[in-house]
C-alpha cells in the first residue's frame, strides 16, 4: 500500500475517522491492528516478523528492569541484539554472502532458495533494538504495556521507510492518545506535510527518474553529458523521493495526534559532509551515532582510533543500505570524506582561511561537499559497479570538450542549480512559514499542489526509493 496510492488515502481516512469516534483506551489497541494490517498488505506471513523482534524486545526490556546483575543484563541485551540481527542477517544479507562466497570458490552454487526481503525491516529492527539498548544503559525505564510497544515497533506511517524513532519520544506520545482529542490545528498541519510530500514524489521525484532510470539501465547506450544530466536528475530523485516519504509519515502521523521528528533538512546545502549527515536522513544518522560510533569511542581517543571508529561507522551504514557492494563501496567513500574534513578541518591554513575568507571558504566547501555527494550518489545508484567506470569515463570526455551538449541538457544543468539557489531563498526568507501564516495563501498554494498531484502523476509510477531497505 504505496502513500502515493489512492488506497492509501482512503485507509488513512477509516483511520482517522475511527480513531477521533473511539474511547481513549481502544485506539492503541485500535491502531495497532490497523498498522499490522497495513503491512499484512505486502505479506501476513512477514508480518510475525514485526511481532517476533517486538515481543523479544519488549520481554527483554522487562527483564532488564528485574535485574541488577550486570553478566546477566548484558547477556540479556546481547541475547536482543543477536534475535534481532539474526533475522536482519538471515532475510536481508543471507544471499550476499552467499554470493560472494560462491564466488570465492568457499561454497557450491545450487541449492539456495531466494528470500523474499520484507518490506521496512532495516527501519523497524533498528528502532526496537534501540529500546533493549536505551533500558541496558539505563536511559529508559521499561513498558509494561505489550500494546503499545507494538505500536511503538509496527507505528504505520513510519513502519516501511522510517524515521526510526527513539522509544523515549514516541512511547510518551502513544501513551496520551488515550487522552488526546483530534483538533483542527493537528488535521491542517498533517494535510500540508501530507500534501507537499506527495507533490514532492509524484510530480517532482517521479519525473526526475524518467532520464535517470533509462541512463542508469543501459550506461553505455548514452553519452557524457545525458550521465551527467542522469546524475545530477538522481541526485534530486532520491532527495525529492525519500523527504517526500518522511514528510507523508509525518503528516500522517500528525492527522493522529503523534510528532514524528524531521528526517531531512535541506542536506544539498551543507558546507561540509559532517553537516550532510547531520541534514540527511537525520534519524539513521543520529542511530548511528549513538550506537556505534560513541560506543567505538567516538571521537575521544586518539587520530588513528577516530579515524577507525569513522570508517567503521560509515561501512556499516553504506551496508545497511543494501546487500550490494556498491553500498558498501558508497558508505566507504563517504568514510572517506569524513576522514578528510575531520583531519582538514583543524588545520592551521584552514584556520586562517576562516578568518579571513569565510564566504570564500563556506562557498568552496559547499560546492565540493555537493559534487562529492553527487559523485557518491553515483556509487549508490549504478545496477553494476562497472557501470560506474562507464559513466565517470563519459562525463570526463563531455566536460573535456569531446561532445556536443543539446539545449535539453544544458537546461536539466542550469535547472539543477536554479533548485538549489530556490531552496536556499526559500530557507532565508523562511517562505514556506510565511505561506502558513496567512490562511488564504496558505489553502491557494496547497490546493495548487495537490491539483498538480493528481494531473501529473504518472500512470506507473516507481515505488519509493527506500522502501528496498
Amino acid at each position: 500500500m504505496n502513500f502515493d496510492s489512492i488506497e492509501y488515502v482512503l485507509f488513512l481516512l477509516l483511520v482517522v475517522g475511527v480513531f477521533a469516534t473511539l474511547p481513549g483506551r481502544a485506539r492503541v489497541p485500535f491502531l495497532l491492528v490497523a498498522s499490522l494490517a497495513f503491512y499484512s498488505v505486502w505479506s501476513v506471513p512477514l508480518t510475525a516478523l514485526i511481532l517476533i523482534s517486538g515481543l523479544t524486545d519488549f520481554g527483554v526490556g522487562l527483564a532488564l528492569g528485574r535485574t541488577e546483575q550486570a553478566t546477566r543484563r548484558k547477556l540479556l541485551m546481547l541475547f536482543s541484539v543477536a534475535v534481532n540481527l539474526g533475522i536482519l542477517g538471515y532475510f536481508k544479507y543471507r544471499g550476499f554472502f552467499l554470493d560472494n562466497l560462491y564466488a570465492l570458490g568457499v561454497v557450491e552454487q545450487g541449492g539456495v532458495v531466494d528470500v523474499l526481503l520484507p518490506p521496512g525491516i532495516s527501519f523497524y529492527t533498528f528502532q526496537t533494538m534501540s529500546y533493549t539498548i536505551d533500558v541496558y544503559r539505563r536511559e529508559l525505564e521499561p513498558t509494561r504495556s505489550p500494546t503499545r510497544f507494538l505500536l511503538y515497533v509496527s507505528f504505520f506511517p513510519q513502519l516501511i521507510a522510517g524515521p526510526i524513532e527513539r522509544a523515549g519520544s514516541l512511547l510518551p506520545q502513544l501513551e496520551a492518545l488515550a487522552r488526546h482529542r483530534v483538533t483542527s490545528e493537528d488535521l491542517a498541519a498533517g494535510l500540508r506535510l501530507i500534501i507537499f510530500g506527495l507533490f514532492k514524489k509524484v510530480v517532482l521525484a517521479d519525473y526526475c527518474a524518467i532520464l535517470a532510470d533509462r541512463v542508469f539501465a543501459d550506461p553505455g547506450a548514452y553519452g557524457g553529458w545525458a550521465s551527467l544530466c542522469a546524475c545530477l536528475l538522481f541526485t534530486l530523485q532520491i532527495y525529492f523521493d525519500f523527504s517526500a516519504y518522511s514528510e507523508i509519515a509525518k503528516g500522517s502521523a500528525r492527522l493522529l495526534g503523534v510528532e514524528l521528528i524531521w528526517n531531512f533538512d535541506q542536506p544539498y546545502l551543507a558546507a561540509n559532509v559532517s553537516e550532510f549527515w547531520r541534514r540527511w536522513h537525520i534519524s539513521l544518522s543520529n542511530w548511528f551515532r549513538d550506537y556505534v560510533y560513541k560506543p567505538l569511542g567516538g571521537s575521544r581517543p586518539g587520530k588513528a582510533r577516530v579515524l577507525f571508529n569513522l570508517g567503521a561507522t560509515m561501512f556499516l551504514s553504506g551496508l545497511w543500505h543494501g546487500a550490494a557492494w556498491n553500498f558498501v563501496l558508497w558508505g566507504l567513500f563517504h568514510g572517506l570524506l569524513l576522514l578528510l574534513h575531520h583531519q582538514l578541518r583543524g588545520r592551521g591554513w584552514v584556520t586562517k582561511l576562516r578568518e579571513r575568507a569565510p564566504r570564500v571558504l563556506g562557498m568552496a566547501t559547499w560546492a565540493f561537499t555537493l559534487h562529492a555527494v553527487i559523485l557518491g550518489w553515483l556509487l549508490f545508484r549504478v545496477e553494476h559497479i562497472a557501470d560506474v567506470g562507464v559513466i565517470a569515463s563519459s562525463i570526463g570526455q563531455a566536460l573535456t570538450g569531446r561532445e556536443s551538449i543539446t539545449d535539453s541538457q544544458i537546461a536539466i544543468i542550469v535547472g539543477f542549480y536554479t533548485i538549489l539557489a530556490m531552496s536556499l531563498a526559500a530557507r532565508r526568507l523562511r517562505l514556506l512559514e510565511r505561506v502558513q501564516d496567512s490562511a488564504s495563501v496558505s489553502l491557494v498554494f496547497y490546493a495548487g499542489l495537490a491539483v498538480a498531484s493528481i494531473l501529473l502523476a504518472r500512470d506507473q509510477a516507481p515505488a519509493f526509493i527506500y522502501f528496498q531497505f
